[in-house]
């Protein structure tokens, strides 16, 4: 039934941007198979309401979701066009931005139709969908009911979960029949004052709301006027009453009331009371008595699209500006224009979100409410093949599993350097192959993968995966001769120049060994030879000194003094003999 539906709402559009949307939700309405209970309605919103013949009243198409996220809706609403005259349609409100039938309307027929959808799913409470205004053209009650629709679950199956469809009842009165509201306003007679035109620095503009109970307000007084009056009251239209003979350009309304009041004003001239003025004055002094921040009991947590329900309590003006700060991020203001109570947040990672909500009136006054809560991740993507190693010559296939349709954002890194991120996509069954680009270099990878789902929600990282890159059998058996042979190659050199030296060491040892023997004796041969001599000398002294005597002897001193030069010479050879035999003996050995 939608798929006929939709077809046929195609028509009125064009034919080819009308095709490309409505396939994507034929594709949600295709795997819908699955039931889960009913929980979402349609609604006319307000269902109610008095109005007068040829009065225009403005209603809203609303989806009341219970906290369910929903991504599609349609819908036919009929109507008496004796009764009820459709004036327009708006969407610019609406929760939907894909539209298969723009709402259409017929109130020859009495009838208006609407399909769209939001592809991120809304999960608001209750959603605005198009916005509708009625003529009154009749009388008595009238009646706007849906004639069919459906509400589509955001549950990747499209299952429709729509238990109810509830209309509007209006009671429409003849122009005659209503009652006329009691207005008051005075008609100035001719050449009275004009109206007066009042400024103030407090409240300067009247539609405005105001949290200062202290209204100074001031006005020009034209020539010619002679009294002024003035009045305040919750009367928009009432006359003043208060005369001052003498006439005043200003005053100060202090401690005005909560809510709106108004300050009426009125000049006199010589021929009578001139046009009445009649300044608003909004006053709010008090902040919001409540703020209540929560989530629908339902909502999907792993979506990164969430909403919260706000609530606030207010006893004069509206709140409609609220000031949000997520987490750390830069805080942004959000206006209610809808007068719905749901707030939807920017698109979320998984982890935990504290969120702080400033709301305020419309005076400016405000009240915070804090909240927090946690976006989880599904299920990490498993690799399920992959190889432990491969040589530098092979290119890896890696496949592995996770959600259908999910991007896989994958991150290969070599140890100790930077990661290199692909992004591959999943199939119908969550089969997902990743090849890298080409041969890897020789070392250990590291392999990691995160997924998002088409819905934009995230997953885990899956476990790390490692891969040992190596080089072939025989470059590896090569590296390594090489490796021992740079090794051995110094360590032989090194051997052989160490025996040279001894070598060559010994060589020396016994030349000089050879040479000091020869130079020993030579030395020792020397040795007697000059001891030798010098006692020659001394004998032969010692004859000429017996012959240059008379006696031919020497005296006792002189015979001495030979005596102990003899001595002392062979003390000295014995001496010096002992130490060439001691080198010798040394050089000698070994």
């Amino acid at each position: 039934m939608l798929i006929q539906t939709m077809n046929k709402a195609c028509s009125t559009v064009d034919v080819v941007s009308s095709y490309a949307i409505g396939f994507v939700l034929v594709l949600v309405s295709f795997f819908g198979t699955a039931f889960v209970a009913q929980a979402a309605s349609l609604a006319v919103s307000p269902s109610t309401g008095v109005y007068t013949s040829g009065q225009t009243f403005t209603v809203n198409v609303v989806v009341n979701t219970n906290g369910k996220s929903v991504n599609a809706a349609e819908g036919s609403l009929s109507f008496n066009p004796n009764e009820l005259a459709i004036v327009s349609v708006n969407r610019n409100n609406s929760i939907f931005s894909l539209w298969v039938t723009e709402p259409t309307f017929s109130n020859a027929a009495g009838t208006i139709s609407f399909s769209g959808g939001l592809p991120s799913g809304f999960s608001g409470r209750t959603g605005n969908i198009m916005t509708i205004t009625f003529r009154a053209v009749g009388s008595g009650a009238v009646r706007a009911n849906f004639k069919n629709g459906s509400v589509l679950a955001n549950d990747g199956r499209g299952t429709n979960i729509l238990s109810t469809m509830n209309g509007g009842t209006f009671t429409i009165q003849t122009a005659s029949a209503a009652p006329e509201p009691e207005v008051i306003e005075y008609v100035a007679p001719a050449n009275t004052p004009a109206a007066p035109v009042i400024n103030s620095n407090t409240h300067p503009d009247p539609s405005i709301w105001y949290a200062n109970n202290e209204a100074v307000l001031s006005w020009a007084l034209p020539a010619g006027v002679t009294e002024v009056r003035t009045l305040l009251n919750q009367n928009p239209t009432s006359v003043p009453t208060r005369v001052y003979e003498t006439p005043i350009d200003s005053i100060t309304l202090s401690d005005l009331e909560e809510g709106v009041s108004y300050f009426h004003l009125q000049f006199r001239n010589s021929d009578g009371w001139g046009r009445v003025i009649h300044y608003r004055l909004a006053v709010d002094t008090q902040k919001p008595i409540s703020i209540s921040i929560t989530q629908a009991a339902d909502a999907n947590l792993t979506s990164p699209i969430q909403s919260l329900l706000i609530e606030v309590e207010d006893a004069t003006s509206e709140v409609k500006v609220f000031k949000i700060k997520l987490g750390i991020a830069e805080p942004y203001d959000y206006i209610n224009e809808t007068g719905s109570s749901t707030i939807t947040l920017p698109a979320l990672k998984p982890g935990n979100h504290p969120v702080i909500i400033e709301a305020f009136d419309e005076a400016g006054n405000s009240i915070i409410g804090t909240y927090s809560f946690t976006i989880a991740s599904f299920d990490k993507p498993v690799f399920t093949d992959y190889p432990n190693q491969i040589n530098e010559e092979v290119i890896p296939v890696i496949k592995g599993l996770t959600r259908p349709n999910a991007t896989v954002e994958i991150s290969l890194s070599k140890l100790g350097a930077e990661p290199n991120t692909y992004s591959i996509v999943s199939d119908e069954t969550g089969q997902f192959i990743f090849i890298p680009e080409g041969t890897l270099q020789t070392g250990v990878y590291e392999l990691t993968a995160r997924a998002i789902d088409e819905f934009g929600a995230q997953s885990e990282v899956s476990d790390t995966v490692r891969i040992a890159v190596q080089q072939p059998g025989f470059l590896r058996i090569g590296s390594l001769i090489v490796n021992v042979l740079s090794v051995i190659v110094p360590l032989v050199v090194m051997t052989l120049l160490l025996a040279l030296g001894l070598w060559y060491f010994i060589l020396y040892a016994k030349r000089f060994r050879r040479k000091v023997g020869v130079e020993s004796k030579e030395a020792l041969e020397i040795l007697h030879k000059e001891f030798s001599e010098l006692q020659f000398t001394l004998r032969d002294q010692e004859a000429v000194m017996q012959k240059s005597r008379k006696t031919k002897k020497l005296t006792k001193a002189e015979a001495d003094m030979i005596e102990v030069m003899d001595r002392a010479l062979q003390s000295s050879q014995q001496k010096v003999e002992k130490e060439i035999a001691d080198i010798t003996e040394l050089t000698s050995k070994n």
